[in-house]
Formats: structure tokens, C-alpha cells, sequence
């Protein structure tokens, strides 16, 4: 077990921070490295602009260069660390009392958040998401509808 995200060894997330902190280290250098994150797919998705569907990468070295979250990555660490404190019992820190905006703006409570982050591979089979996106989107292979399972409806009609 990680005692903080930067130390999480083998995870994403790691491999973000220590991009992150390489370009600002590496902004005042003449040589031009690729950022150790070059092989993820981008973290941030344009909800208005980027296509519905896959997005092959272009070069080759990951598996699509589309965006997954429509957040910037300083609100996705918030995210990670508010919800490993939750996850954690008996982690140093405390639960911050007031929820962070990303959850407001996600329209999401704790107990919400931690129930989908828990039963993640439960809840959702081929595709995740808010109800309203899910069923408005098709199979590229069948052209049939998603199917989502009744208590994630559940959970994001509570909010």
C-alpha cells in the first residue's frame, strides 16, 4: 500500500506526477525529452469538440489519443487523493468536512462516489457513464443499445 499518490508505484497516476514534475523542472533545459506520460492516453477530454467514439492514436506509441476525463489534471489528483482518503481506513490525514467542487460539479456525494468507485467493474459492463449519455449512444459493432445495470441508474438518479 501507497501512503500517497506520488509513491503509488505502478500506477497512471505516478507516471502523470512524474511528467508533471518533469516539464517544471525541465522548463529552463535546452534538451527535449518525450514527458514519461507520452505513452498514456491524454488525460483530458473536449466534451464539445473531440469525436463520439475511439480514437486510434496517431502515432502509434498508446492506445488512443482522445482524452478520458473532462477535467484537468490538478482536479483529478484532487480527486484521487480525496477518494483514497475515503478508501483508507486509518491513512494519516483527515476527510476534509466540505466536498471538493470536482465532486459538486460531478453532482456526485461521498457515499455516491465511493459506492461507484468500489463497484466500478459491477456497475458498468462495456461503457460508463450518467444514464442520459449512456442510452444515447450505440454499439459501433451491433448498433444496439448499452446496457446499464439498474443500480448504477439508481445512484445517479440520487443526485
Amino acid at each position: 500500500m501507497a501512503m500517497t499518490l506520488e509513491s503509488s508505484a505502478h500506477t497512471s497516476v505516478q507516471t502523470r506526477i512524474k511528467a508533471m514534475t518533469a516539464k517544471d523542472s525541465d522548463q529552463n533545459s535546452t534538451e527535449q525529452h518525450p514527458p514519461a506520460d507520452a505513452f498514456l492516453s491524454p488525460l483530458t477530454i473536449n466534451e464539445k469538440a473531440d469525436p463520439i467514439g475511439p480514437s486510434a492514436s496517431h502515432n502509434g506509441k498508446r492506445c488512443g489519443d482522445k482524452g478520458v476525463l473532462a477535467m484537468p489534471i490538478e482536479e483529478y489528483l484532487a480527486l484521487l487523493d480525496w477518494t483514497a482518503r475515503q478508501s483508507v481506513p486509518g491513512k494519516c490525514g483527515c476527510t476534509p468536512s466540505d466536498l471538493p467542487p470536482v465532486l459538486s460539479r460531478l453532482g456526485l456525494d461521498s457515499k455516491t462516489w465511493c459506492e461507484l468507485v468500489r463497484d466500478f467493474g459491477k456497475l458498468f459492463c462495456h461503457v460508463a457513464g450518467r444514464p442520459e449519455h449512456v442510452d444515447t449512444i450505440r454499439s459501433h459493432r451491433t448498433h444496439r443499445r448499452f446496457y446499464l445495470r439498474r443500480r448504477a441508474r439508481e445512484l445517479f438518479a440520487a443526485t
